[in-house]
């Protein structure tokens, strides 16, 4: 008898278990529909529009901090879709499961208009509490209050300015086009500063900079990589970093080495977001829409 009571009561717990993961994941999913413009590239615009549709079916399931859907409305340069995603709406986004895009022409006054929908499906949850409110700005050069920018051109620097409210560790990452590249832990660092860099509360940082006095305190300046951009002969180009924040240490991707520089495919990268919020309740990241343009 008493076997079998500890049996039931460790079913019941596993039961519990199970039922509180499922009530906190939750599948999701809408569809979005826009028409194209010509500021912007193809893969570009299906990002956008991807993320659009997740932010919308984030809204739809768990409510947003803004008082009308008139605020949903993100324009296609890419620069102000953050704003909504990390700050009013009341839900996560964890894993793509399906994302359908279909092309379509509508006719009207002026002519043909060329549309693409977007239907996106996934698992999401609810969030219970306030994000880290992290201040951060893209710079183009290392003084915070003459360089904040978000609009790059060819052969110009970029540093980054942050400030947490509390300690925490951190990496940063950008993607440029079917490629990610892990700027942060910058690449000469090694054993425990290979994963993610420890931040002080309170404590204003510049990053990429090798001559100022704003680093992180337990990296030597000859350890840093300076960043300088390049449109790689295009036109334009519109890219995305990513500041990956915890209150905890956590584990790096697995990456590639080009030319000294740490990489990792798309995919790869957001499986790792994934499994790692699906872990760690205080895993979050925030992403910095910006272009670099001849």
């Amino acid at each position: 008898m008493k076997n079998f009571i500890q049996t039931l009561l460790l079913f019941i717990t596993f039961f519990q278990l199970g039922n509180t993961y499922a009530q906190k994941v939750k599948k999701v999913g809408a569809k979005l529909t826009e028409p194209i413009t010509e500021n912007i590239s193809i893969a570009d615009f299906k990002e956008s529009l991807k993320m659009k549709a997740q932010i919308k079916a984030l809204a739809d399931e768990f409510g947003t901090l803004i008082a009308s859907n008139t605020d949903l409305t993100l324009d296609n340069s890419g620069t102000n879709l953050n704003t909504l995603s990390t700050s009013n709406v009341k839900g996560e986004w964890i894993k793509t499961t399906e994302i359908n895009y279909k092309w379509f022409i509508e006719e009207n006054d002026n002519g043909q208009k060329l549309y693409l929908s977007c239907e996106v499906k996934g698992k999401a949850r609810e969030i219970t509490k306030n994000k880290i409110d992290l201040h951060s700005n893209l710079l183009k050069c290392a003084n915070k209050n003459l360089c904040i920018t978000q609009k790059f051109k060819e052969g110009e620097s970029l540093y980054l300015s942050i400030k947490s409210p509390i300690d925490g560790y951190i990496s940063i990452f950008m993607r440029e086009e079917e490629m990610v590249y892990r700027l942060l832990p910058y690449s000469r660092l090694t054993a425990d500063q290979n994963n993610c860099i420890k931040v002080n509360a309170d404590q204003e940082y510049v990053l990429f900079d090798a001559q100022g006095n704003k680093g992180l305190e337990s990296i030597q300046n000859r350890n840093v990589d300076e960043l300088q951009l390049s449109t790689m002969g295009k036109d334009k180009l519109y890219n995305r970093l990513y500041i990956v924040f915890s209150t905890t240490k956590f584990d790096k991707p697995m990456l590639n080495t080009e030319n000294g520089i740490k990489t990792l495919y798309p995919e790869a990268f957001q499986d790792w977001i994934t499994n790692t919020k699906l872990v760690d309740k205080n895993f979050q990241d925030q992403v910095i829409y910006f272009t670099v343009e001849q």
